[in-house]
């Protein structure tokens, strides 16, 4: 009796040693094709980084729009922009009327965003304007710079707000208000809106 249940011991103990060395080749073979799919990945990057590049280069020949950033201050004061135009900003940043309810009413409506969505070429000029204006030239990229919103065209101005993987701004939370024109924008975020304006236009 001793013996058998020693031999079944030592046979379960045998059949856990086998398992494991199973486990541990099935393991090592799991291990390598990861490694030899994330090189294959990585490979897929670098290709798509350079067809963006050549892409960007293609599209610059085409005739990017050259273009600067302004503050809505700046925009309206050089008469760009009209209160009504910020009164439309406001709504589409603040999502709605909050904090000019007195100058809106309970009506109002903001104009239509025209075009609705910004059309490749004026966004790539856009984050071209970005890595002028940071003077990233040396290393940026403008495939590293997204217009993470758009609230409106309004006489050749763009109401957009950018960012990138080259400039960080602190993770601190905000709670700010701004007044142009007597219309407020509430800010939570480092990130402003700014105006991107073709030059000549």
């Amino acid at each position: 009796m001793k013996k058998l249940f020693l031999g079944s011991i030592v046979t379960v103990l045998l059949a856990v040693f086998l398992c494991g060395c199973n486990a541990g080749a099935d393991l090592q073979k799991r291990v390598d094709a990861l490694e030899e799919s994330n090189s294959l990945l990585e490979e897929r990057v670098d290709e798509l980084e350079r067809e963006n590049d050549l892409l960007w280069d293609m599209m610059s020949e085409m005739g990017l729009k050259d273009g600067e950033f302004y503050t809505l201050q700046e925009a309206y004061d050089a008469g760009w922009l009209t209160q009504e135009d910020l009164k439309s900003i406001a709504y589409y940043h603040n999502g709605g009327t909050e904090g000019n309810e007195e100058i809106m009413g309970e009506d109002y409506q903001p104009q239509p965003k025209t075009p609705e969505v910004i059309d490749k070429m004026t966004e790539l000029s856009i984050k071209q304007a970005y890595i002028n204006c940071y003077k990233l030239g040396g290393y940026g990229k403008p495939s590293g710079v997204t217009v993470k919103n758009y609230f409106g065209s309004y006489n050749g101005c763009y109401a957009v707000v950018t960012e990138s993987i080259y400039v960080n701004f602190p993770a601190v939370p905000v709670n700010k208000w701004e007044t142009i024109g007597g219309v407020k924008i509430h800010y939570m975020r480092h990130l402003e809106i700014d105006i991107w304006k073709a030059k000549g236009v």
